[in-house]
């Protein structure tokens, strides 16, 4: 309860009390003095009485009785007797009145605040000789009402008195309320005021005045805080202009930190989301790159030299976005190695046109690490909508840079708004998946038909195609999904140790089948795996038959960027006759110069690349180049994908074989 609450509290309690006793000290007055006046009538009645009994005229008994009939039936005494001198009852008049019965006053008003009933007595004498005693009692029936309807008028007046207090309080209240808060909390408020404290709104120039004189003190003490109050908010002010300018950019490069854009993007989705409930429509697009061997570029180059290498390459990136119209994206640096390009409002091919000229300049700017080969990028992208939130956007990014990782072919890896629900783990969830799948055999392979056909119609259908998958609370995850992250974790190898050993067993249960299994190439650099695998093949030598029918299959990419590791790989393979496959090779040109360097069964092709056969001459130039190349080294041309008609024909034409 409020001071101001308390105070008018206390004070209506005791008015209260003071209105209470004086209305109690007033009926009691009134009711003394009533029985003072009924005890003053019945004495004057008594005596004029017996004075008039005591008459020589008024000795006879019918004129005494006439005479105190008269004065019995006036209607204001209950009772009139005579007694003779020996106490004999000469005459007497009586009437027994109930107070409920009695005037206007309540019977429970007569219980609470009786009347007395005075009782006069006098002599009554002829000359010398008493004649006897009269008794004269007055009927307080009368008075009895008049205290009533005296005690209703001061109640009312009490109570009227008590309203009009009551309406005074409230008034006095709200007076109170509004003047605090014409004279106080306005002055208060304007304190908090960012702008009024700005721009110096609101102050006067001179001493503070109030129409309260008892508030003029407060008021000068608050208007002397709020220009204290002003002056330090605007030197603060300054001063986290200048903190926000280095707490939401970059130190090294000067770009947006990862503060600032999760605060951009939680901003955008927002304000998407409530554009949507008005009937709109907004999304856009999230680029992330990340570059892979930062450490290594930092354990051959000092800090200064990588931090200005940062520096151009951020440089070349804004040169890009600069050349976008409005709105332009938002670049930002995540971290020591997470770049992203924030692009609301574009739309699907916008963005890849983007991260695409985005990724044509950082190519070039790539650097030698310490093993001698050139850095490498991982590119993600995915699309937001309103029903989006920060951390699904975030966690799509992430899982994209494990599967471009894992890729290892530096193209931008796209994560669609429906992508599977695991890809929203952690990595701490993600190793305890695996792990628990590599220590339990939860891993095992998902076997469908591989069979390709050539201009002769017929199908080779003993080749089977294996895929990884796990078994998860009853349920098959395909290595699409579970391998990026594989790959991230340095599982990657032990997962695909294990296809191979799975391989084998199946084609130790399936005597006249082959099977192609894929080997990722995160695995081919871990440098455990290459022995591991000679040690798994190399058990099973005393099975020629086996080996001889398990083909392992790499992508194109590997031919190009791990040449080294790619041709061991290869070289173990063939020792143990295990027979080596590629995949994608027309999105790897520079793989063809390299195709005559290890030996190889078979080439892949599909995709975008298959699909544009009939309206691309290039690519048509470049298929007739693959056939030829891979036709004189003795190696087989597949391609994957192809459903029109004509772009079998042209397969078939130039010796590829279709599925």
């Amino acid at each position: 309860m409020s001071l101001l609450k308390q105070l008018l509290l206390s004070v209506t309690i005791a008015i209260a009390a003071i209105l209470t006793g004086v209305l109690a000290f007033s009926i009691d007055a009134a009711r003394t003095y009533l029985d003072g006046q009924l005890q003053s009538e019945s004495d004057n009645t008594a005596s004029a009485l017996a004075l008039l009994l005591s008459q020589p005229a008024n000795q006879d008994d019918t004129t005494r009785e006439l005479l105190m009939m008269a004065v019995y039936d006036s209607g204001q005494f209950s009772q009139i007797r005579l007694r003779g001198p020996d106490g004999k009852l000469l005459f007497e008049r009586s009437r027994s009145v109930e107070p409920a019965d009695a005037g206007t006053a309540p019977a429970w008003f007569s219980r609470w605040l009786p009347l007395e009933q005075p009782l006069a007595e006098r002599q009554v004498s002829d000359g010398w000789r008493q004649v006897g005693v009269v008794s004269v009692s007055v009927d307080n029936s009368y008075a009895r009402d008049a205290l009533w309807k005296s005690s209703v008028r001061m109640l009312v007046l009490v109570l009227a008195a008590g309203a009009i207090w009551a309406l005074f309080v409230i008034l006095l209240v709200r007076w109170l309320k509004r003047a605090l808060r014409e004279e106080i909390a306005a002055q208060v408020r304007s304190i908090g005021d960012s702008n009024a404290l700005m721009s110096g709104a609101g102050a006067s120039p001179g001493p503070a005045k109030s129409r309260v004189a008892e508030l003029t003190q407060v008021v000068q003490a608050i208007a002397d805080t709020r220009e204290r109050v002003r002056a330090t908010a605007q030197e603060q002010t300054a001063r986290i202009e200048s903190l926000q300018l280095e707490l939401h950019l970059d130190p090294v490069t000067g770009m947006a930190n990862r503060k600032y854009f999760v605060n951009e993007l939680r901003r955008t989705l927002q304000s998407s989301a409530d554009a949507q409930e008005s009937g709109q429509s907004h999304s856009g697009r999230v680029l992330i790159f990340r570059q892979r061997d930062l450490a290594a570029i930092n354990a051959s180059l000092s800090r200064a030299a990588v931090d200005e290498w940062l520096r151009s390459v951020c440089e070349r990136i804004s040169q890009v976005i600069e050349d976008e119209s409005e709105p332009r994206p938002q670049v930002a640096r995540l971290n020591g190695s997470d770049f992203v390009v924030f692009m609301p409002g574009y739309s699907g091919p916008q963005a890849t046109r983007l991260a695409q000229r985005i990724r044509q300049v950082l190519l070039p700017a790539r650097v030698l690490t310490s093993s001698g080969h050139l850095c490498r990028w991982a590119f993600a992208l995915t699309d937001f909508t309103p029903q989006c939130d920060v951390s699904s956007v975030l966690s799509r990014l992430d899982h994209g840079l494990m599967a471009a990782e894992s890729a290892g072919h530096g193209d931008v890896e796209y994560v669609a708004l429906d992508a599977d629900r695991r890809a929203g783990a952690t990595e701490s969830e993600w190793r305890t998946l695996l792990d628990n799948a590599l220590r339990h055999g939860d891993l095992g392979l998902a076997i469908e038909p591989d069979g390709y056909r050539g201009e002769d119609g017929e199908v080779d259908a003993q080749r089977y195609q294996a895929s990884l998958v796990l078994h998860d609370c009853g349920q098959e995850m395909s290595g699409y999904l579970f391998m990026p992250a594989a790959a991230r974790l340095g599982l990657s190898a032990d997962c695909d140790l294990r296809a191979i050993e799975l391989g084998l067993e199946w084609l130790g249960q399936n005597e006249d089948s082959e099977l192609v299994v894929k080997v990722s190439l995160p695995s081919l650099i871990q440098p455990q795996f290459l022995p591991e695998m000679q040690r798994h093949l190399q058990g099973l030598m005393a099975h020629p038959t086996q080996t001889q029918r398990l083909l392992l299959e790499i992508d194109a990419h590997g031919l190009v960027a791990y040449e080294g590791d790619v041709w061991t790989f290869c070289r173990m393979a063939a020792e143990a006759g295990v027979r080596v496959g590629l995949r994608r090779l027309a999105q790897q040109p520079a793989a063809i110069m390299r195709l005559h360097r290890v030996p190889l069964e078979y080439v892949k092709l599909g995709g975008d690349f298959i699909e544009s056969l009939l309206t691309s001459p290039g690519c048509q130039q470049m298929l007739s180049a693959i056939a030829a190349t891979a036709g004189g080294l003795g190696i087989r041309v597949y391609a994957d994908g192809a459903q029109d008609e004509e772009i079998v024909a042209l397969l078939l034409k130039q010796g590829v074989l279709v599925r």
